[in-house]
């Protein structure tokens, strides 16, 4: 398994720049870009491959690469709302598309998201050699009705990190908010 690439950034943050200023009690447009660009780190700090919670915080499309084809075949973000595809490449380079019918989406009780190929599904020989099989798959709480469903735990965790890198008062308090944000966003950590 290779670290998935994020092929289709999300089309919203989890938090607006309005909620966190409500928050924070912030008035006027000033400070706008500056809590954009800390809303904005603080939602690389937990998501994606490298975030420190393995997830996706809004929907958002992603591909993971394998060698080879699996009878289960785990994908590395989460929570995954759907496949697009399931693509492979032969030794010539020529690429195949697999049936919607001959894999389904699988999520253990520790919510990790798996592909599960059925049971007559006949994988295919003669692979490239590196990255054969691509799983192109939707990860991440959807968007209705133009307002991210990410969970509020989650959103109040990263209005008290953009809370602690913009508010100087919230210093003296640091080592509180640090284990208020870590309790709110523990469940969602990887269990790996």
């Amino acid at each position: 398994m290779y670290r998935p690439v994020l092929v289709t950034a999300p089309e919203a943050l989890p938090v607006s720049v309005a909620e966190v200023k409500s928050a924070l009690r912030v008035d006027g447009g000033d400070s706008d870009a500056d809590l954009e660009r800390l809303i904005r780190s603080a939602v690389a700090h937990y998501e994606g491959w490298s975030g420190i919670l393995g997830i996706a915080l809004v929907a958002q499309t992603w591909r993971q690469d394998f060698n080879s084809f699996d009878r289960k075949m785990m994908l590395g973000l989460r929570p995954v709302q759907s496949i697009s595809s399931i693509k492979w490449r032969n030794e010539a380079g020529q690429i195949s598309t697999v049936a919607t019918e001959d894999y389904a989406l699988k999520t253990d009780a520790g919510g990790r998201s798996y592909v599960r190929f059925v049971n007559n599904f006949s994988t295919p020989s003669g692979l490239y050699e590196d990255a054969a099989v691509s799983i192109e798959f939707v990860a991440g709480w959807p968007i209705v009705e133009d307002v991210p469903t990410t969970p509020d735990d989650i959103k109040t965790a990263i209005i008290i990190r953009v809370q602690k890198h913009y508010d100087a008062a919230a210093l003296a308090n640091s080592d509180i908010l640090d284990r208020v944000e870590r309790d709110l966003t523990t469940k969602y950590r990887m269990l790996l």
